[in-house]
């Protein structure tokens, strides 16, 4: 190959990408300029917020998320482990089964964990009707506070590190592994120097998906009473007292961000894994000890995120209701119609971002500094909180552009900007899985970059990008700050439908729109996760 058809061959981002690209980055960035310049303004009248509270806030919120991201990354990359090396019988039901705590959105868990385990709680009286205990002899407010609360979300988040991880084990090669084998290495070995080098990117960026959603978080820390800067911020934010004061206590939650992308760029790099189609799931071995405990430790890990929240939620759909609260139960008809919004809206923004997503991570990998930058200020988004970027979507459309205001596009809007790491960070991961050398080839065969994006690097990308998909779609169903500051009159999503009442305390008003939530998100989902299990099972 001669110096010039080297050159000719590099990845070349044509300047329809970049202005795609540049544009999303830019909307991306707007509601961290308008935040950081209403902090300003606040400067003056920082003596206002209380310094303990501003360090309470500061060690709950970093703590929390930690925590929060721990727990997932454990249990998700152990699934992922056991269930694509593990050889378990009934593979594709285990795929499924440690999938399904997406389904359920985390306050939802919260509200039920909180039902089911606070002080004079159903669990409590349970025990004190059947005389094992008296009230208070046990610590049941220990589900409040910062444990409580990153057990919850990190036991409901554990897909979001558990998707990453199994991509790269379904399109991993094997010859290097059996290699490694045949020469005398140990198990330990390998897995210190071939498994764990190939997960680690992708376990870093599933975590830092927690991280991030922790620190945004408003819901689980609001019902199991956290101060958070999320909650902080919301406080300020709705009861217009302080706006100002509460865009300052957003700076925090943006430069942490900028940090936690540093640190995951830092430590988990640009690496490429290479894509190689003899992986196919193991055969099915007979039952043994071993299996057994696979099975057993994957069942009790999806029991807090899954199984608690199903079981108190169809308890609460027989449960009998005083006068008030069954005047706020939503009808059936209504259920339906708030469904069938929500899956829509689902639908069309989650593709949007996924296409955007995709454009945006092959500039972060292939656009040197320039696309470095501008993909990192794509995803500074994700940290702020829902209400935030809601509140400044609104405020820039009613000074440039009012006559949007009232309709679904500021909501689109918004839901894009939170969502748009989200997707970055999933192709990311599934652009590694694409040497640099089959671009190359493509482009020496003549294929245009549309060309090589379309029939390369989507193809060779495809478990990853459906996974991130459905991270995605399941993300937006059960979006709520922004929803509900944004949504057009008469636009009730179900996640809105289900707050409503819990923040009036009707929680079995609640039930029947989170019910119908979980059946929105599994129908698809399961779908999904069939196509993926019969896609794996027809390679080679």
């Amino acid at each position: 190959m001669t110096e010039s058809a080297a050159q000719n061959a590099t990845p070349r981002i044509p300047a329809w990408h970049w202005t795609i690209v540049g544009c999303a980055a830019l909307l991306a960035l707007l509601p961290a300029v308008y935040t950081v310049y209403r902090g300003y303004e606040a400067v003056g009248g920082v003596a206002n917020i209380n310094g303990t509270l501003l360090w309470t806030l500061v060690q709950n919120t970093i703590v929390y998320a930690l925590l929060a991201a721990l727990i997932a990354g454990c249990i998700g990359t152990t699934q992922a482990l056991l269930i694509e090396n593990g050889r378990l019988p009934f593979w594709g039901f285990w795929r499924i089964l440690v999938a399904l705590p997406l389904v359920i959105p985390p306050y939802v868990s919260a509200l039920t964990f909180l039902t089911l385990l606070r002080p004079h709680g159903m669990f409590e009286k349970w025990l004190v009707s059947n005389g094992l205990t008296e009230f208070g002899a046990l610590p049941f407010d220990g589900i409040f506070g910062v444990f409580g609360s990153a057990f919850v979300l990190g036991t409901s988040l554990s897909p979001y590190v558990y998707f990453p991880v199994s991509a790269v084990l379904q399109s991993r090669s094997q010859h290097l592994s059996e290699l490694a084998r045949i020469t005398g290495a140990s198990t330990t070995r390998r897995i210190r120097h071939i498994l764990l080098p190939m997960v680690l990117p992708a376990m870093g960026g599933g975590m830092l998906l927690v991280l991030l959603y922790a620190l945004a978080d408003f819901g689980v820390p609001a019902l199991l009473r956290l101060p958070t800067f999320s909650t902080a911020i919301y406080a300020r934010y709705a009861g217009s007292v302080d706006r100002s004061g509460a865009a300052f206590l957003s700076i925090p939650l943006i430069a942490i961000t900028a940090l936690l992308i540093f640190v995951q760029d830092r430590f988990f790099g640009h690496g490429v894994t290479q894509v190689n189609r003899s992986w196919k799931p193991t055969q099915n071995q007979q039952m043994n000890l071993k299996t057994v405990l696979f099975c057993v430790f994957i069942t009790l890990s999806v029991i807090p995120a899954l199984g608690v929240p199903l079981g108190m939620l169809l308890t609460w759909i027989g449960s009998p209701v005083s006068a008030v609260e069954r005047a706020s139960i939503m009808p059936f008809g209504s259920i339906v119609s708030a469904a069938a919004r929500t899956l829509v809206l689902s639908f069309l923004v989650a593709t949007g971002v996924e296409v955007l997503g995709l454009l945006v991570a092959r500039v972060l990998r292939h656009g040197g500094t320039l696309g470095y930058s501008i993909g990192r200020i794509a995803q500074i988004g994700y940290a702020l909180p829902g209400i935030v970027v809601g509140l400044s979507v609104v405020l820039m459309l009613s000074a440039f552009i009012p006559a949007l205001l009232g309709g679904i596009i500021p909501l689109v809007i918004a839901l894009t900007i939170r969502f748009l790491p989200q997707a970055i960070q999933g192709m990311d991961v599934s652009l590694r899985l694409v040497t640099p050398s089959l671009e190359d080839a493509g482009r020496l065969l003549g294929q245009t970059p549309l060309g090589v994006l379309r029939y390369i690097i989507v193809p060779l990308s495809a478990s990853g990008i459906r996974s991130t998909w459905a991270l995605v779609f399941l993300g937006l169903l059960k979006e709520l700050p922004a929803t509900l500051l944004l949504r057009p009159a008469g636009f009730d999503t179900l996640a809105v439908r289900i707050w409503m009442p819990t923040s009036d305390g009707f929680v079995v008003s609640a039930a029947g729109p989170a019910l119908a939530l979980i059946v929105c998100a599994f129908v698809p989902f399961i779908a999904l996760q069939w196509r993926t299990a019969e896609h794996l099972k027809t390679q080679p």
